[in-house]
């Protein structure tokens, strides 16, 4: 199947005129009267390192403030992403898109897979797979993230220990896909922008594998947007709310019942990801649903209080153009179109009764790009911990090829 999928892309990308030309982002699309086409594709390989690379459990010796659990290899490389999407328009009316990630080798995942109508600009009803409205770091296509990883993602070091704001709305089951049906469009001349759906709460479920028989009533999340200028620069700035039931068993131990906790977004965004100024920045306060108040598990008793967390984070960069947008002549000459510096800041507490458990990640870095998203990304994340905890840190490198 992989090869299947490989070898249309690449003899598509022969027979089918449109392949954009210059700075913009090349495109093979297939355009009939009732029926477009368009065909995407990214391959993600990033490597690694780790301060947890020399860690070995259960040695005598190691830092008793260490943050790492488990050991790391001193450098690794591995396939990130493998995608591979097709987006038909059906007579102007009717959308839809498949996306599948072949990165797991014996598996192919499906990623999107959803269709929207569009009844007129003010009203769309989009159904499938699909990401949920909120977090808008997760909402940003990871062709076009600025940092490599969404979350603070240091090997040897536990998820939940080194945590950053999408670490926390995924946790949550907030963000990223899920089933459902959302109802969005622009009104007020597009100015304004709304998402409104409801979603099968399958990730949540699927994190209870305590709880087998419990069904989860599922997810209300609801966004809305104003779509600004500032000078020549696009200004987003959002506001979400997500409901979502947290399945429990009664203290019978036989009834399911179910609690609902609540997570709110606010999001701004400045700038674009082509050239200059981007700015993102992010706050969510809500309530974890994996926690009580007193930092433990939650026993499954509807009676278990849930613990507030706290987090935000900033992303931005600048990206300097390099080779003339007028440029025809072989890119080969001119290799580099771009460069990017960027730098995240972020700050996450899972539950602000309890004391020194929050920590901090920076992450200084910068972008090459070669031809429109195709690029190579260098990172370096650091956790700083409010405790007694060392800090701990991990090197990050990600070449992208994009269509």
């Amino acid at each position: 199947m992989r090869r299947t999928f490989v070898l249309s892309a690449v003899w598509l990308s022969v027979l089918v005129p449109g392949v954009a030309s210059g700075q913009d982002q090349p495109e093979i699309k297939i355009e009939t009267r009732d029926v477009d086409l368009t065909f995407h594709g990214r391959l993600q390989l990033q490597g690694w390192s780790s301060t947890c690379s020399g860690f070995v459990p259960g040695l005598p010796g190691n830092d008793p403030d260490t943050a790492c659990r488990d050991g790391a290899p001193p450098f690794d490389i591995f396939l990130r992403r493998a995608r591979g999407s097709v987006e038909a328009t059906i007579a102007d009316f009717v959308d839809i898109k498949l996306q599948l990630d072949f990165s797991g080798f014996d598996d192919v995942a499906i990623k999107d897979g959803f269709a929207r109508l569009n009844f007129f600009p003010a009203l769309k009803v989009r159904f499938g797979n699909m990401k949920r409205p909120f977090d808008g770091f997760q909402l940003t296509s990871s062709s076009e993230m600025i940092i490599i990883e969404r979350d603070l993602d240091i090997p040897g070091v536990p998820e939940l220990r080194a945590l950053s704001l999408d670490e926390l709305t995924s946790r949550f089951r907030a963000s990223d896909r899920d089933v459902g049906i959302e109802l969005s469009g622009d009104v007020a001349g597009g100015r304004v922008s709304y998402w409104v759906g409801y979603f099968a709460g399958q990730q949540i479920q699927d994190a209870l594998d305590t709880l087998p028989n419990a069904d989860s009533r599922g997810q209300w999340i609801a966004r809305a947007q104003a779509n600004l200028q500032v000078g020549n620069m696009p200004l987003d700035i959002a506001v979400a709310g997500a409901v979502t039931d947290r399945p429990f068993v009664t203290e019978d131990l036989v009834t399911f019942t179910g609690k609902y906790f609540t997570n709110l977004e606010f999001w701004l965004q400045l700038g674009g990801f082509k050239e200059g100024l981007l700015f993102q920045g992010g706050y969510v306060y809500g309530q974890n649903p994996f926690m009580n108040r007193q930092g433990d598990v939650l026993d499954f008793l509807p009676t278990d209080e849930f613990a507030r967390a706290q987090t935000w984070q900033v992303n931005t960069g600048y990206r300097f153009i390099t080779r003339p947008k007028d440029y025809r002549g072989s890119i080969a000459k001119r290799p580099i179109e771009a460069i990017q510096p960027v730098f995240r800041v972020t700050w996450a507490d899972p539950n602000l009764d309890i004391a020194r458990d929050d920590n901090w990640g920076i992450t200084p870095g910068v972008q090459i790009f070669f031809y429109g998203r195709n690029k190579l990304a260098l990172n370096w994340d650091l956790a700083l911990f409010s405790d007694d905890t060392s800090s701990a840190s991990s090197f990050k490198l990600l070449l992208q090829g994009y269509f």
